[in-house]
């Protein structure tokens, strides 16, 4: 099966573009450097495990916030908008994401007795994982297992991965109705779709000069009704995530075409003033946009 590579690149719903592994075996392993990798806000119908190998890293996910460190980890159930951030100076985590048929195949009895209770209960958009609690350490030493083995391919890995990860499914099925705090109602539901609407309207229409007004009208929803999701989803606001999304663009724009002027590629990425631009890019990352290009080959 091998390593992966992760992506920030999503669809009309903001559902990500990736295929995870193969149609007999889909699951992919991804080993991220988060000074590197980046964790936009996306989301995906597989499930996803993540352990935390080294540094600290807040996760967003189903309106919370988690802070994680080596040791730690979560996981995200099928659908549940999320997305991470580095914290600290390095930081290393190991993600396995899979489709919940490399447990069973649709409707057996494992199927309908471990995965079908997980995928459809509202209490359980994510679970937090703590090596101080015993089930969840089990978990993480299981989600180890499964990425170890079919990261690099170990004899039998098939074997391996099913197995640790149907263990998995039994532990979060004995354990799951303690897991209450963050229930994934309806209205839940509801806020996430539109959110999902207005991240792929944005990721369309970054190079244009977009108004929160039209952000709103991507979800069919007012502009209050918008300022209230961003803050209890993504804990920012409209107009700051667009900033933000923006930069990293840019940022990539910068190594891909290291010939293009750099105003060139700030206004192509909706950045009318150069010197405004200048002083959002040196305070994201601090460093000008022409120091970032020149250490970066």
């Amino acid at each position: 099966m091998g390593l992966s590579y992760s992506t920030d690149k999503t669809d009309e719903s903001g559902k990500e573009m990736l295929t995870y592994g193969t149609p007999d075996f889909p699951i992919a392993f991804f080993d991220d450097d988060l000074t590197i990798v980046k964790v936009p806000w996306h989301w995906h119908e597989e499930l996803e495990i993540v352990v935390i190998i080294s540094g600290e890293v807040n996760v967003y996910i189903s309106g919370c916030e988690l802070k994680l460190k080596a040791g730690e980890g979560y996981f995200a159930n099928s659908g549940i908008l999320h997305s991470a951030e580095l914290i600290s100076t390095t930081g290393w985590q190991h993600a396995t994401v899979f489709s919940p048929r490399v447990i069973a195949a649709p409707d057996d009895i494992v199927w309908n007795t471990y995965v079908a209770p997980i995928l459809s209960h509202e209490n359980l958009p994510f679970i937090k994982l703590s090596p101080s609690i015993s089930w969840q350490k089990d978990i993480l030493s299981l989600a180890e297992k499964v990425w170890n083995s079919g990261a690099h391919e170990k004899m039998d890995f098939p074997l391996t991965v099913r197995n640790a990860l149907t263990k998995i499914a039994c532990l979060l099925i004995r354990n799951m109705d303690t897991e209450t705090e963050h229930p994934f109602t309806s209205r839940t539901q509801r806020d996430e779709f539109r959110i999902k609407k207005t991240l792929y309207y944005i990721e369309s229409h970054f190079r244009e000069q977009i108004t929160i007004e039209e952000i709103a009208r991507s979800a069919n929803i007012s502009v209050s009704t918008l300022l209230r999701l961003y803050h209890d989803i993504l804990h920012t606001t409209p107009i700051q995530y667009v900033l933000k999304y923006r930069l990293e663009q840019i940022k990539d724009e910068l190594i891909n075409n290291p010939y293009m002027p750099i105003a060139d590629i700030a206004y192509s990425c909706g950045f009318n003033d150069i010197s405004y631009f200048n002083r959002c890019f040196l305070k994201a990352f601090g460093e000008t946009p022409s120091e970032y290009r020149a250490h970066s080959f």
